[in-house]
Order: C-alpha cells, then sequence, then structure tokens
C-alpha cells in the first residue's frame, strides 16, 4: 500500500473518532506517556498541537514545552508563552518568536497518521518532521524522538524510505513500542 493510501485511511479512521473517544484514547496515551523514565526527567518538551483529531499531548507543570512552526527548513520549536495563531493548513503555532535550539530539546513528541512495527511514520506528506529531525541524527546525545498516537493507527506495511527518520518510541493508547 503507498504512503497516499495508507494517509487517506488512516486520516478517515481518526477522523471517526467521536469527541469522547478522543479523548478516553488521549487520556490513556498520556498515562502511558508519563510513565517513561525519560519523560519524567526530562526537562525541554518538543509537543505539538492537536490537529484533525489528534490526541493532545499532556502539559505537566514541571516542564518546558516548545511548539512547531514551519519555516523552509523545516520546523522550529517555540514556547507558548503567547499564544497562538492558526497557520495557512489551520494548525496552531505558536506566536513567541524567540525558538531554542534543536539540540535543547528532550524528547520530540511527534504527530503521526500512521506508523509501523519499524518505528516508522507516515504524517501529512511534506517532510517537515523528517527534515528538522535528521538535523540531530549525527550529534552524540541526541534528543528522543517519540510518536505519539492511536494504537489503531498502526500499519502492517513496510512503507519507509531513505528519507524517513525512524522514531525511538511510538506511545498508544494500548502500548509502548520501541
Amino acid at each position: 500500500m503507498s504512503k497516499l493510501k495508507i494517509r487517506k485511511y488512516f486520516i478517515e479512521q481518526r477522523d471517526k473518532l467521536s469527541t469522547e473517544k478522543r479523548i478516553l484514547l488521549t487520556s490513556k496515551i498520556n498515562r502511558n506517556l508519563e510513565l517513561q523514565k525519560e519523560y519524567i526527567v526530562a526537562k525541554n518538551i518538543a509537543s505539538f498541537r492537536a490537529f484533525r483529531n489528534e490526541p493532545q499531548p499532556t502539559q505537566l507543570i514541571n516542564k518546558i514545552y516548545h511548539y512547531p512552526k514551519i519555516s523552509k527548513a523545516g520546523l522550529t520549536f517555540h514556547t507558548d508563552s503567547k499564544g497562538f495563531k492558526l497557520n495557512k493548513y489551520g494548525i496552531e503555532e505558536p506566536i513567541e518568536k524567540q525558538s531554542i535550539p534543536l539540540n535543547e530539546i528532550d524528547i520530540f513528541l511527534v504527530p503521526l497518521i500512521s506508523f509501523n512495527k519499524n518505528l516508522h511514520r507516515v504524517g501529512f506528506g511534506n517532510g517537515y518532521y523528517d527534515k528538522t529531525l535528521s538535523q540531530l541524527l549525527g550529534i552524540a546525545d541526541k534528543p528522543k524522538f517519540w510518536g505519539i498516537c492511536y494504537d489503531f493507527q498502526l500499519s502492517e506495511t513496510n512503507f519507509e524510505t531513505e528519507f524517513d527518520v525512524r522514531l525511538d518510541r511510538v506511545i498508544s493508547d494500548k502500548k509502548v513500542y520501541v
């Protein structure tokens, strides 16, 4: 199955979630996230704002969260101290101009449309996360890359390409894939 077909199928499945089901599954995802040792000790977290029925990662008071802004080179990450505005895709982006250097982020929580057991993801197809995360692959103590999604988004297809950045972990409502 092509990435285009995978994307279409799993977006349709995610769009079918009721508000109640999304809230229930999101709470299970967040519980699984909060149990991860690395998350407990992490200070700077790159997160995201839920879009089109995505789960919304939790925000704990003892951490600093940074949210993505789309740029030509990929993504930059900023605090939410000045609020959010919608970008051209209808996704909330932080208004804050000052960004954090990517290598100062402990964990990247990455949204996805689908993933496979090899921990590769399908996103919306513009490659923003892959371009951004690939900048960190060569550093010795690279941040963790964790996918955040519903368990039903698991695909049996091996769809990865040479440009795809593998996740270190995928956290779903049912389990943590490593």
